[in-house]
């Protein structure tokens, strides 16, 4: 008997009052021609919308009081600090421990967070396989246990793309006046901070900036 097989795609924030123009205007005919043969609709979400919480969820068919992946962040083991959320904080299985434990294969590339790999019947690639350095400038080394079984590493290695490799050309489609940004000169960022400061109230305000060249992080601070 022939086994059918699953493709389950992740789409991160993707909206149908997005999408529906883009179709109408022919501009991604693959996925139209995935809704013209099959079926689509909405579904509900969780509040809030993290990210890592709700593709927890979606892998273990649990609320997030139940499978322990609240947001993007994670208290270390010692208690003394915080970190981007990890497999360590998830307290049920996922879809590929059990398809492992039934003894079928599955591969999964990106699912947030898989990170710290589990060795399964299969490959993982995790979120954490494409992980960037402070200095944009800088190739980073694939993070351990990043990517299971560890020996695929030397073939899907060359495959990651980083800040420093991004061209104009690259960002023509999204920013046709790209050749014209000087993101070092930019002030976007300081002008929605400042937007935000004068027009909506709050007890503490935060604006990060990552300085490339010495890797600082420097912080304004409004009260």
């Amino acid at each position: 008997m022939k086994k059918n097989k699953l493709l389950l795609i992740g789409w991160d924030a993707a909206d149908w009052d997005i999408i529906w123009p883009l179709i109408a205007q022919g501009k991604m005919p693959a996925l139209a021609s995935m809704i013209r043969r099959g079926i689509h609709g909405n579904i509900s979400t969780m509040t809030p919308p993290y990210s890592p919480m709700l593709w927890t969820s979606v892998a273990t068919g649990k609320t997030p009081d139940k499978h322990g992946i609240l947001g993007f962040i994670e208290v270390t083991q010692d208690g003394q600090s915080v970190r981007p959320v990890t497999t360590l904080s998830r307290k049920t299985r996922a879809l590929w421990n059990i398809f492992h434990n039934q003894g079928l294969k599955s591969n999964w590339v990106g699912w947030w967070p898989s990170f710290p790999v589990e060795p399964i019947n299969g490959c993982i690639v995790s979120d954490r396989f494409q992980k960037t350095h402070m200095d944009p400038r800088i190739q980073t080394p694939v993070s351990p246990r990043s990517i299971h079984p560890w020996d695929m590493v030397k073939e899907f290695a060359p495959l990651r793309m980083f800040p420093f490799e991004i061209t104009q050309a690259h960002l023509y489609p999204f920013v046709p006046q790209a050749h014209k940004v000087d993101q070092e000169k930019h002030k976007g960022l300081h002008a929605i901070g400042k937007i935000v400061s004068e027009n909506v109230h709050c007890t503490t305000q935060r604006r990060v900036y990552c300085v490339p060249q010495s890797g600082i992080l420097w912080r304004s601070i409004t009260i």
